[in-house]
C-alpha cells in the first residue's frame, strides 16, 4: 500500500509484520474507545431488515458468538406458521437481501452428489406447483441462493412429466418445495415420479396457503430489475402455476433461511419448455454428458472434454447447454459465426484466453452485494469489506474483456463487447476509487488479509475509523516488540511468530533440529499453552500476548464497524447498476464458453468442422449427414493410449433411413456408434464444432435412449475391456432385471417420441427368452418406424434387420469384421475393423463362438459348442425348408379353393340367372348385393390363408 497521506501502511508475512508508526497519542485512542463502546452497549433496538447495518445489532451479534455459518440455522418449516402469514396481497416482510459468499449450506440439506450434479451449481432452492385437473400442467420455479437468478417455469406436461423431470435435473435444487396436500394422505403421482428419477432429492411439504398468486406478483414487482418488470409482467400474466411456486420459494427463505432480497435486485426471467432439446435423465447418464459412469473422478465425459473454461460462470453455462441443448437455428448460427471467428483469428483466441483467467466468481459476488442477513454479525462485515475487495479487482479486469473483443465482426462477439464496455462498468470503478485505496488488492493469507481489510477505506472518510486504524497498528508494534523482546531475553533464535484467524498471534519453536528430536524443550513459565505438533514444532504463547491479541480483536472490531457504514454506502450506489453489472457477468460467460469450444478445436489433432443445419423438410426435419465422424470422447481417451479412433459416416434421411438397424458383432463398434451420432448432435446444437470432415444435422427437439451400460469396453467409454463382475445385467438400485429395465425404457420412449425425436437402442428385448424377446422387439420397431423419428437401432437379432428390411425408411447397416476360417482343433477368429456398411450381418456364423476362443475356454468344449451350433443352425434351416414346403402347399390348396368356388359360382349364375329380362329391377338389386356379399366373404378368407 502506498505511504503517503495514509493513517497507517502494513506490510506483513506468516512469520513476522512491520509496521510504520503514524502520529497520534495513544491515550486519545484509549478514549476515543471507551466512548465508542459505550455507545454501542446503549444501542439495545432489535435488528431489523430496515436497520441490520447497525452497530449495536453487529456488535450485539458478535459478543453473542455467532458466525456466518448460522444464517442458515436449520429452522424447522412449520406448515402452519403464523410468521408467514399471506392474507392479503402484501408481503409480511419487505425482501432485502440474500446470504453473502461466506453462508455455507447446512449438511442437512445439501444432497448427495449424482451423474447430473454439478459443484458449481451451488445453492438452489425450487417450488413445485401443479394443476388438479386432467391436464398435467406443472409451475417450477428456481432461486439461486448463490447467484441471485430466479427462473419461472411453466410445462404442459405429458404423464410421465418428462418434461418437469428434465428442468429439475437441469438446475439441481438442494431443497423441492410441494404442497403438504400433494404428500399426504397420499403421495401424488408427481412427487413418486421426482423421487424415483431425482436420486436423493429433498421432498418438503408446505402448506398449500404459501402457493399464493398475488403475493407472487408482489414478488416478482419488488424484486425483479426496474427495467424488466414490465416486460416479466407480460410473460407470466397467465403463468399461474410459476407465480404461486415463487411466492412459496420465497417465502420459504424468508423463514427458513432467514434471508430476503434487496428491492430490484434479483435477477428474474421466465424459461418455457419449448426451445431446447428434451433429454430423459437415463440418456443423460447412459450418454455421460456430465461423468463418466466408470469413474466418476475422470474427465472422460462430454462436459469434461469441453470445458476448457476459466471461469465458473462460463463452467455453469456450459453445463445448462449440455443438458438442455437449443433448438432455435439462428442462435445457433450467431455461436457458430463467433466461434469460427475465434478459431481462425489466433490474436483474438488468445487475447480472450488471457482476459478471462483473471475474474472470480461474478454471479456469487455480485449475489453477496446485495444480500444482508437479517441477524448481522461482525463476520458479515469483513466479508462485506472482502465482496468489495474482489468487486474492484473483477471491474478492472472487464474493461481487458471488452478491448480483447474489439476488433471482432460477428454479431454476438460484439454484443457481449457493447456488455462489458457498458457506461455502468465505468461508473461502478469509480465510486469504488471513490471510497477504495488504489492499492487495496485481495489477499491469500490470512493476516494480509485482515491488513488489507483493515486500510481499505481511504483515509479522511471517517475520523474515529482513521483513529481506530492507528490504535490496532500500535498494538500490533507492539505484538512485534514483544516477540522480539523474548527472542532476545531467552536466547530463542528459532523463536517465530505465526498468525491464525481463530488464535490471533501465537509463537512457534522449531524442535526438529534439536538434539532430542520430538521431545518438549524446557521453557520459561511465561510460555503458556504449550503443544508439540507433529514432532516437529512446539506452538505457545503468553499471557501478555493473549491480552495484546484480545486488544487486537477489539481494534478489529471497530474498524470493521466503522468500515461498515462507508462499505454499505458504497454498495447501495453499486446496487443502482446491478442489472448491468449482471448483463456484463452473462457475456462474460458466454464469451468464456465460446473460447472453451475455440481451444477444444485448434488444440485437436484431427479436424473439427462447422456444423450445418438443415430444416428443409415439410415438417421442420432435415438430413443428417456426418462424413468422418468420431466420437469426442473416445476419441480423446484413444489418443492418450496411443490408439486411432476409426472414423465412420452417418447417413439418414426421413425418406430411405430414418430406422436404421446395426448388426454385428459383439465388441465391434455397435454401442460406441450409437453413442457417437447422439453425442455429436448434442454438440451441433450448443454451437460447438464437431469431430467430423464434414457435417449436417437436423435440429431436433427430444433426445431418448435405451442403451446398455453393463457390457464393459463397448459400453463405458473408459472401461476395462471385458468385465469380471458375474453380477446379473441390468441389477441396479432397485434390482430390476435387464428385461423389465428394457420395457421400462421402451414404453417411456413409444410415450414421448415425435417426429422431431433422436432416439438410439442398443439390444432390445435381450433379457427375456428368444421368442418372447424377439417379438417384442419387432412390434416396439414397428411402432418406431411409423413414429417418423430418426432411429438408430442395434440388436442381435437378424431376424429383425430381415422382416423390417423391406419397409419404407428402413435401412439394414452392419459392423464389418475380417473373418479368419477355424485352423484345426479351433473355431476360428475374429478381426473387429470398426466400420459400418450397408446391409445386415450375415458373413460370421457363430461369431459369439468365435469371440469366445479369446478367452481360456478348454478347446475340447469350444468344439462340442460348434458341433451344437452347426447342428441347431441345420435344425433350424430344414424347420425353415419344411415350413416353407407347408406354406407353398397351403398356398396352392388355397388357389385351388377359390378357383373351384369362383366356378361354382359361375356356373350358378348362368343357371339362376341367365335371362334377365323378366326379373325386375328391385330383384335384380338384391340379387348382386347378395353376389356382393358372397364375394367379399371368399376374397377375406383367401386372404387369410396366404397369409399363414
Amino acid at each position: 500500500m502506498a505511504r503517503g497521506g495514509r493513517a497507517s501502511s502494513v506490510a506483513t508475512n506468516d512469520s513476522s509484520t512491520t509496521i510504520s508508526r503514524s502520529s497520534g497519542s495513544s491515550s486519545s485512542t484509549i478514549k476515543s474507545k471507551s466512548k465508542w463502546r459505550a455507545k454501542s452497549r446503549s444501542r439495545n433496538r432489535p435488528p431489523s431488515s430496515s436497520t441490520s447495518n447497525t452497530y449495536s445489532a453487529i456488535v450485539d451479534r458478535s459478543r453473542s458468538g455467532s458466525s456466518a455459518g448460522d444464517y442458515r440455522s436449520s429452522v424447522s418449516y412449520l406448515a402452519t406458521d403464523s410468521r408467514a402469514s399471506t392474507s392479503g396481497s402484501g408481503i409480511s416482510r419487505p425482501p432485502s437481501c440474500v446470504p453473502s459468499r461466506s453462508m455455507t449450506t447446512s449438511k442437512a440439506t445439501m444432497r448427495p452428489y449424482s451423474a447430473m450434479s454439478n459443484r458449481q451449481a451451488g445453492h438452489v432452492v425450487c417450488a413445485v406447483s401443479e394443476g388438479r385437473g386432467v391436464a398435467a400442467t406443472v409451475g417450477l420455479s428456481f432461486v439461486s441462493i448463490d447467484t441471485g437468478e430466479c427462473v419461472l417455469c411453466e410445462i404442459v406436461d405429458s404423464q410421465t412429466y418428462i418434461r418437469t423431470i428434465h428442468k429439475l435435473t437441469v438446475y439441481d435444487p438442494v431443497e423441492i418445495l410441494v404442497a403438504n396436500s400433494t404428500v399426504e394422505p397420499a403421495k401424488s403421482k408427481l412427487c413418486s415420479i421426482i423421487e424415483d428419477n431425482l436420486p436423493g432429492a429433498k421432498l418438503i411439504p408446505i402448506a398449500r396457503k404459501y402457493f399464493n398468486e398475488s403475493i407472487g406478483h408482489d414478488y416478482i414487482s419488488q424484486l425483479s430489475f426496474p427495467k424488466d418488470v414490465e416486460s416479466i409482467s407480460v410473460l407470466i400474466a397467465s403463468k399461474f402455476f410459476p407465480v404461486c411456486a415463487l411466492a412459496a420459494v420465497m417465502k420459504h427463505i424468508e423463514i427458513n433461511l432467514n434471508l430476503t432480497f434487496a428491492a430490484h435486485s434479483l435477477r428474474i426471467r421466465y424459461e418455457g419448455s419449448e426451445g431446447s432439446m428434451l433429454i430423459d435423465y437415463s440418456t443423460i447418464r447412459n450418454l455421460e454428458l456430465i461423468q463418466n459412469i466408470a469413474n466418476p473422478k475422470v474427465p472422460h465425459s462430454l462436459l469434461g472434454i469441453l470445458n476448457n473454461t476459466h471461469t465458473p460462470m462460463g463452467l455453469r453455462l456450459l453445463r445448462s447447454n449440455i443438458l438442455q441443448p437449443l433448438t432455435d437455428a439462428a442462435t445457433l448460427e450467431a455461436r457458430l459465426d463467433a466461434l469460427e471467428e475465434l478459431t481462425q483469428n489466433e490474436e483474438l483466441f488468445f487475447s480472450c484466453q488471457s482476459s478471462l483467467k483473471p475474474f472470480q466468481d461474478l454471479d456469487r459476488l455480485l449475489t453477496s452485494l446485495i444480500s444482508i442477513p437479517t441477524k448481522p454479525s461482525i463476520k458479515f462485515s469483513e466479508q462485506r469489506i472482502n465482496d468489495i475487495i474482489l468487486l474492484k479487482q473483477s471491474i478492472s479486469c472487464i474493461p481487458t474483456t471488452a478491448a480483447a473483443v474489439h476488433s471482432c465482426h460477428s454479431d454476438l462477439l460484439v454484443a457481449i463487447r457493447e456488455l462489458c464496455a457498458h457506461e455502468s462498468i465505468r461508473l461502478v470503478r469509480n465510486l469504488i476509487d471513490e471510497c477504495i485505496n488504489e492499492d487495496c488488492q485481495w489477499a491469500k493469507t490470512p493476516v494480509e488479509l485482515r491488513n488489507q481489510r483493515c486500510f481499505a477505506v481511504k483515509q479522511g472518510r471517517n475520523g474515529l475509523l482513521d483513529v481506530a486504524r492507528r490504535s490496532y497498528k500500535e498494538v500490533t508494534e507492539d505484538v512485534m516488540a514483544l516477540i522480539a523482546r523474548m527472542k532476545e531475553e531467552y536466547l530463542l533464535d528459532d523463536l517465530e511468530s505465526r498468525f491464525e484467524i481463530a488464535r490471533g498471534y501465537y509463537l512457534r519453536l522449531s524442535i526438529g533440529a534439536r538434539e532430542n528430536a520430538g521431545e518438549r524443550p524446557l521453557l520459561p513459565e511465561i510460555f503458556v499453552n504449550q503443544v508439540v505438533v507433529k514432532r516437529q514444532y512446539l506452538e505457545c504463547t503468553t499471557m501478555e500476548l493473549i491480552k495484546l491479541n484480545a486488544k487486537l480483536r477489539d481494534a478489529l472490531t471497530e474498524i470493521m464497524l466503522m468500515s461498515d457504514e462507508t462499505v454499505e454506502s458504497l454498495i447501495e450506489n453499486v446496487r443502482m447498476q446491478i442489472p448491468a453489472l449482471y448483463k456484463a457477468c452473462e457475456g462474460i460467460a458466454m464469451l468464456d464458453m465460446l473460447v472453451s469450444f475455440a481451444h477444444l478445436t485448434t488444440a485437436s489433432e484431427k479436424l473439427y468442422t462447422r456444423p450445418r443445419f438443415d430444416q428443409s423438410g415439410p415438417d421442420g426435419t432435415g438430413l443428417l449427414a456426418v462424413k468422418d465422424a468420431r466420437h469426442p470422447i473416445k476419441e480423446i481417451v484413444m489418443m492418450k493410449k496411443g490408439c486411432r479412433f476409426v472414423e465412420n459416416d452417418v447417413y439418414a434421411s426421413k425418406e430411405t433411413s430414418r430406422f436404421q438397424i446395426i448388426t454385428g458383432t459383439n465388441m465391434s463398434g455397435k454401442s460406441t456408434y450409437l453413442k457417437q451420432v447422439a453425442l455429436l448432435c448434442i454438440m451441433a446444437q450448443i454451437g460447438s464444432f464437431v469431430p467430423a470432415e464434414h457435417a449436417t444435422f437436423p435440429i431436433f427437439r427430444a433426445l431418448h435412449s435405451r442403451v446398455s451400460t453393463d457390457e464393459g469396453a463397448d459400453a463405458a467409454i473408459s472401461g476395462p475391456a471385458i468385465s469380471a463382475s458375474t453380477a446379473g445385467a441390468g441389477t441396479g438400485a432397485n434390482a430390476s432385471s435387464t428385461f423389465s429395465t428394457d420395457m421400462r425404457e421402451a414404453a417411456f420412449i413409444l410415450q414421448n417420441v415425435t417426429n422431431h425425436s433422436l432416439i438410439i437402442i442398443d439390444e432390445m428385448g435381450r433379457g427375456s427368452s428368444v421368442r418372447d424377446g424377439l417379438a417384442i422387439t419387432i412390434a416396439i420397431s414397428e411402432v418406431l418406424v411409423d413414429s417418423n423419428a430418426t432411429i438408430f437401432f442395434s440388436t442381435h437379432f437378424l431376424e429383425v434387420a430381415e422382416i423390417l428390411g423391406g419397409r419404407v425408411g428402413v435401412a439394414n447397416l452392419h459392423m464389418r469384421v475380417d473373418m479368419q476360417d477355424a485352423s484345426a482343433g479351433g473355431v476360428g477368429k475374429l478381426k473387429m475393423l470398426y466400420k459400418i456398411a450397408d446391409g445386415r450381418n450375415s458373413s460370421s456364423p457363430h461369431y459369439g463362438l468365435k469371440l469366445a476362443g479369446v478367452l481360456p475356454f478348454p478347446r475340447t468344449m469350444l468344439r462340442r459348442a460348434t458341433e451344437i451350433a452347426d447342428s441347431l443352425a441345420a435344425t433350424g434351416a430344414a424347420t425353415r425348408r419344411a415350413g416353407e414346403q407347408a406354406s407353398l402347399a397351403r398356398k396352392r390348396k388355397a388357389v385351388q379353393e377359390v378357383f373351384v368356388s369362383l366356378r361354382s359360382l359361375y356356373e350358378f349364375c348362368e343357371s339362376k340367372f341367365g335371362d334377365e329380362d323378366g326379373e325386375d329391377e328391385k330383384a335384380l338389386a338384391h340379387n348382386d348385393k347378395m353376389l356382393a356379399t358372397w364375394l367379399a366373404r371368399l376374397q377375406e378368407e383367401f386372404v387369410n390363408k396366404m397369409s399363414l
